[in-house]
This record gives C-alpha cells, sequence and structure tokens, in this order.
C-alpha cells in the first residue's frame, strides 16, 4: 500500500482562499482537454511549489455523488502524476467536463499530463492525446 505522501502534491497544496481561486482565473491561460479545462498561472507572491484547487458546481451535475466523484478523480490524477513527473512551480485550476464520469482514473491521469506538457508545467511537448 502506498504511504500518504508519496507524491509532491496534497491536501497542503490546495487552494483554501478565494484570493487563490480569482488569482488564476485572472492571470491564467486555459488548455482544454476532452474532459478537463486547465487553468495554468506563474506563481504568485509565495513563490515555490504547485498549488492547485478544483471546481465543480452544480452546472456540472446537481448531484453531489457525481461531482464528488469528478473532483476525487482530478485530485487522484494530479497527485500520482505528481510523483512520476516534475513539475515546474505554478498555480493551476482544475475544470472537470461532464465526460470526465464516464473515464477510469488512468485515462484522466494521460489527459491530464497531455494538458500538463501543453501548457509548459512539466518537461516534454504535449503533441499527443493519452486518452487511454
Amino acid at each position: 500500500m502506498p504511504e500518504h505522501g508519496e507524491g509532491i502534491i496534497g491536501r497542503e497544496n490546495r487552494f483554501t482562499l478565494k484570493s487563490e481561486f480569482d488569482f488564476v482565473r485572472e492571470n491564467g491561460k486555459k488548455y482544454v482537454s476532452f474532459c478537463t479545462l486547465l487553468i495554468h498561472a506563474p506563481c504568485g507572491e509565495s513563490g515555490k511549489g504547485v498549488r492547485y484547487g478544483v471546481i465543480c458546481g452544480r452546472k456540472f451535475d446537481k448531484r453531489a455523488v457525481r461531482r464528488n466523484r469528478a473532483k476525487r478523480l482530478l485530485h487522484e490524477a494530479l497527485r500520482t502524476l505528481s510523483g512520476k513527473t516534475e513539475m515546474r512551480p505554478c498555480r493551476i485550476l482544475l475544470i472537470p467536463r461532464r465526460e470526465i464520469l464516464k473515464m477510469k482514473m488512468d485515462a484522466v491521469a494521460g489527459q491530464l499530463l497531455y494538458l500538463m506538457k501543453k501548457s509548459g508545467m512539466t518537461p516534454g511537448k504535449g503533441t499527443s492525446r493519452n486518452s487511454g
């Protein structure tokens, strides 16, 4: 069983303030996949590490069970990728799209890796889609 702190991204790196979400929305650049929207912004005043947030509103689905599953998939995919890939310090905001509910975690991680490469968060180019 893997340890809780395996990746570099954990609960302590999540956005907690509305101002953090607003900073990324105002200063970030959008990258779209068929299952996720990633908004990537440069580091704020703190300057260190990767910080992230996930937004999933009622527009996504009325049922909280489905919204929570989408958020869990994104949190877990990001956590597993953070242990396997090198990431540059930045701020990211993840917004799921309805298609994510039909996907498994490995496929979500592949799409997230594609978006991260496309945004320049990780070394390499995002030229191929890993939809799994």
